[in-house]
């Protein structure tokens, strides 16, 4: 489910994979090398006459020119687009405003709260489902598992998500008290929200350790040497790195991740340039590697970029010592560089292909894993946030058809189809759904409908989630 919202302070990555991941998937947002500012200077030749032509045509001669609402700049910024769209390479784009920005923010995977990721239980209370680390919950001892009663002066279980929300970041940098229940025994911890990285989430279990890595932001390398401290602290030689839906982001981090991991002098990847020159990355020589005996890697067909660079890294230097669990990755074995321009919009492009150590390209082909499971249908399927493409009813075709048809059976109201036609059988499915939840009965899909559709689904999902992660289970038996 892509581009889920759940009622949380920050979507568990998990959730944002499939009904994780209820927004569509960015790829773009796996740039490898961290924002590279370059001057542009425009060029006058003879080669571009024919552009200069069309141009003076479309703004002086076109009888619809005085319509376009930003004249001039729509037609440039259209002919710009055009230039930088291509089968050849998806990865390589012009940005405008918005999406330059929703660009930058994505790479910057940064937070204000308490650093939590979490789900509204039954009762209606906040159950942790897992902690960033570094945040304030993390400080303050919070963990995995812990269910939120109480959030300041607010009861969690009478209060709205925005309201929870807000209450914590209208804390910032503030003492706040934080009421929860631990294995059915009622406490309390002061925390202070501030400013956290959303990359990064360590847990220590009996016999070894397990590293949730959402994307590569600036601090993640930082997170990450935090976490295997720990997992080693605790006397601990195995490791599961889950890389599941991760989609990318800084080489560095990436670089500074497998230094923690891999003996010095290693290679962490090669790059070829587009006159065939091959140059390689080595680990960075300020890390003393946490050496394990064991490291399982999950990943699926969202894990791309990046996420592929330390995959390559750790199999190719580490061999035996690593097995990879889950679907074959996205394939994405190129690097791009982002040119932003004072106007705010940005071009992003392919500059070369990288290659692992044995300088192995991946690129439109993804790492077979060494163990194969599929992950669940329910978690993998997309859908549009669009307003428009959450209105639709019986015997009509819409792109969210086949979500909601997924989670209308998911939840047990038995929808008849699982493509994109809304039939009447799952209308009547959809209307049995909004009576039980005391909407309007239509059996139409709405924003509202959806929302609530949105949220049961994740609430069932965080329910079997234990049961029904056999990708995380089967890493589990390996290092066992």
């Amino acid at each position: 489910m892509k581009k889920a919202k759940k009622p949380s302070e920050k979507l568990t990555r998990k959730e944002k994979g499939a009904i994780t991941g209820l927004c569509i998937l960015c790829f773009g947002a796996g740039i490898l090398v961290p924002v590279t500012l370059e001057k542009t200077k425009p060029t006058n030749t003879d080669e571009f006459s024919k552009l200069e032509t069309v141009y003076d045509i479309m703004k002086n001669k076109w009888y619809y020119a005085d319509q376009l609402e930003n004249g001039k700049d729509q037609l440039v910024e259209q002919a710009i687009s055009g230039m930088t769209t291509n089968e050849i390479d998806l990865h390589t784009t012009y940005m405008g405003l918005d999406q330059a920005q929703q660009f930058s923010n994505a790479l910057s995977g940064s937070n204000v709260g308490i650093g939590i990721q979490f789900f509204r239980n039954a009762e209606g209370n906040m159950e942790v489902r897992g902690v960033f680390i570094n945040s304030a919950a993390d400080k303050a001892g919070l963990q995995d598992g812990d269910i939120i009663t109480k959030v300041g002066s607010l009861d969690c279980a009478q209060a709205t998500n925005d309201e929870i929300i807000n209450a914590i970041r209208n804390h910032a940098d503030q003492s706040l008290k934080v009421d929860y229940v631990r294995n059915g025994q009622e406490r309390s911890c002061t925390v202070e929200p501030g400013d956290y990285d959303t990359t990064v989430i360590c847990n220590v279990f009996d016999g070894y350790g397990e590293i949730i890595l959402s994307s590569f932001s600036e601090d993640s390398g930082k997170d990450f040497k935090e976490a295997v401290s720990r997992i080693r602290k605790a006397g601990i030689r195995k490791l599961i790195i889950d890389l599941r839906d991760n989609t990318g982001g800084y080489l560095d981090a990436a670089q500074q991740i497998a230094s923690v991991l891999l003996p010095k002098g290693s290679t962490v990847f090669k790059e070829k340039q587009k006159d065939g020159t091959i140059t390689e990355t080595l680990v960075t020589d300020d890390e003393d590697p946490a050496p394990f005996d064991q490291i399982v890697i999950l990943q699926n067909e969202n894990t791309a970029s990046a996420s592929e660079v330390l995959i390559g890294a750790l199999k190719d230097n580490l061999a035996d010592q690593v097995t990879t669990v889950g679907t074959t990755t996205y394939g994405k074995g190129t690097k791009q560089v982002l040119i932003p321009f004072d106007d705010g919009t940005s071009l992003k492009y392919t500059e070369t292909e990288w290659l692992t150590p044995d300088e192995t390209s991946i690129n439109k082909s993804g790492f077979v894993p060494d163990v194969e499971v599929a992950g669940p249908e329910i978690r993998a399927v997309y859908y549009s946030s669009e307003p428009q493409d959450l209105d639709f009813g019986p015997d009509e075709v819409a792109v969210n058809a086949r979500p909601a048809q997924l989670y209308l059976s998911y939840l047990g109201y038995g929808a008849d189809r699982t493509d994109t036609y809304f039939s009447r059988g799952s209308s009547e499915a959809l209307k049995q759904f909004q009576r039980d939840h005391d909407l309007n009965v239509t059996g139409r899909m709405d924003e509202n409908t959806w929302k609530v559709l949105e949220e049961n689904t994740l609430l069932e999902l965080n329910k079997r989630q234990a049961e029904e992660d056999e990708q995380r289970n089967r890493a589990v038996e390996i290092v066992q």
